[in-house]
This record gives C-alpha cells, sequence and structure tokens, in this order.
C-alpha cells in the first residue's frame, strides 16, 4: 500500500482505523477504495444525485463514496452494469477499512474480504453483511435517488415522531429479556427495542458512535457489538467495551420509551 492509499484510508475512516490498515499484512497494491463525494438530504430525507456529474459513478464497473452531511454512516455506491445501482455501507465489517469496488463485487483493500452488491458477505475474513439502503434510478433524468428514511415494510413506521409496538404484535416484549428490532419507515436505520429485567424498557440505535458502523445484538452476552472494531454495549446504550483502535467512545444513541397496557411507544428524535 502506497503512502497516499493509507492517507486515503486515514482520511474516510480517522486516525484509529487508519493505523490500524496500515500495520496489517495482505493489503491489496491494486485496489483503492472509491473516492469520496459529499451530498446533503432533501426535505424528505432523499439524497439526488445527477450521476453524469460524477465519472467514477457514470461508468459502468465505477463507484464512489458517498458523505452524506448529518449521516454518520458513509456509503458505497457501486455501478455494476446498465442501470443497475446498488448502496450499501462502505466500511469493511472485518476491520472497518473503506470498500472499493471490483469485478462486481464491494473488496476491501486490506484484508480482501468481498461482498455481493446486496451486501452478503462472499469471502472471509469478514462474515458480517453490509448494511443497503434503497435506492432508484430514473434514466430520462439520469439521477440516482437514496432514500434514508426507507424501512421494512412489516416493521412499525414513524408517525408523528413516534414509534408504537403493539403488545398483540409484539407479545415477546411483555417478557423480561426479549428484543424486537427492526428498520423503521421514517427513520431508515435499524433500532433494537429491549424488555428489561426488573421491568421497563429501553430502545437503542445500531449506529456506533465510534466510525459509524452498524451494531448487532449478540443473544450469548446480552450486548450490542460493533463488528469493525469490537466495540460492545448494554442494552441501555452505555459502553461495556472501548474500541480496539484505542480510541474513546461514547455511549450509542437512546430514545426515550413509555409503555402502557396495549404497547410500548418509541419517541425517535
Amino acid at each position: 500500500m502506497s503512502t497516499n492509499r493509507r492517507g486515503f484510508l486515514k482520511g474516510l475512516v480517522g486516525a484509529g482505523a487508519g493505523a490500524a490498515a496500515t500495520g496489517l499484512a495482505g493489503c491489496a497494491p491494486d485496489i483503492d477504495p472509491a473516492p469520496v463525494v459529499d451530498a446533503s438530504k432533501d426535505t424528505t430525507g432523499k439524497v439526488v444525485l445527477k450521476v453524469s456529474r460524477y465519472p467514477e459513478l457514470a461508468r459502468e464497473g465505477g463507484a464512489v463514496t458517498l458523505r452524506v452531511e448529518g449521516e454518520r454512516q458513509h456509503l458505497l455506491i457501486m455501478h455494476p452494469r446498465g442501470t443497475q445501482y446498488a448502496v450499501v455501507s462502505n466500511l469493511c465489517t472485518h476491520r472497518g477499512c473503506p470498500l472499493g469496488f471490483q469485478d462486481g463485487e464491494a473488496i476491501c483493500p486490506c484484508h480482501l474480504s468481498r461482498f455481493a452488491i446486496d451486501g452478503t458477505a462472499t469471502h472471509p475474513p469478514a462474515t458480517v453483511p453490509l448494511t443497503t439502503f434503497s435506492s432508484s434510478y430514473d434514466s430520462e433524468a439520469d439521477e440516482l435517488t437514496i432514500d434514508f428514511t426507507a424501512g421494512e415494510d412489516d416493521f412499525p413506521a414513524v408517525v408523528n415522531g413516534t414509534i408504537f409496538f403493539p403488545f398483540a404484535q409484539f407479545p415477546q416484549l411483555q417478557t423480561a429479556g426479549n428484543v424486537v428490532q427492526g428498520t423503521p419507515t421514517g427513520y431508515g436505520k435499524l433500532i433494537f427495542v429491549f424488555a428489561l429485567e426488573g421491568g421497563g424498557y429501553s430502545a437503542v440505535d445500531s449506529i456506533c458512535p465510534h466510525q459509524g458502523c452498524a451494531v448487532g445484538y449478540q443473544e450469548s452476552s446480552r450486548q450490542l457489538l460493533c463488528p469493525c472494531h469490537a466495540a460492545r454495549f448494554s442494552r441501555t446504550g452505555e459502553v461495556m467495551q472501548m474500541p480496539n483502535t484505542g480510541d474513546t467512545i461514547g455511549p450509542i444513541k437512546t430514545f426515550t420509551v413509555t409503555s402502557d397496557a396495549t404497547g410500548v411507544t418509541v419517541a425517535i428524535v
């Protein structure tokens, strides 16, 4: 890896992860992270890109890294062929290196992990999939739209700033120790809702405050684990283990939760 590429990695993911990347064997000299472009969301929570303005994205087989104002998580936008585009999180879930795009797959320059355009890990050492984002391409306008508020159809949506989980639909929330997780339309990121021992509830975001990787819930430890640098968080958001880069971070984002006899309400702010 050249000095310039080392600097590029550091600029994308911060000095801690960049330093980790430079000290690791197996770095691929012919693979670069996708070049960076910046954008802002409109009032509906969407980013609209005129593809022809970005040569690396316009060409088949090209890709860009998208940094969006106000979003902790950066994206990798890939153009496999024709009018097909795919959008995933841009950090490898093995060690948090920024991804490039080659031969129809997202590829990590640090240890050669590969991911399909749907985010699935196809080659180790990474095993955790990338987060995918909803997008659509208008060939007549040559515009790619990325929706940061899109969620799962079968998961409750944000309505007037809150998400309601009725016990009739989510009976597991009536038993301490259980969790419900999903991506609500109107928020666009995975959240976790926990029924706590001793009564009460907590709701926790999925974006690690270290470098924006998506955490997952590990049932065996009853903790939230970041796959990129091994940070751990409790079910109420407290830091249980700092990242293995040596950086210091604060708690993961939490939401206000209330409940009554009919269900649980999470305030999304």
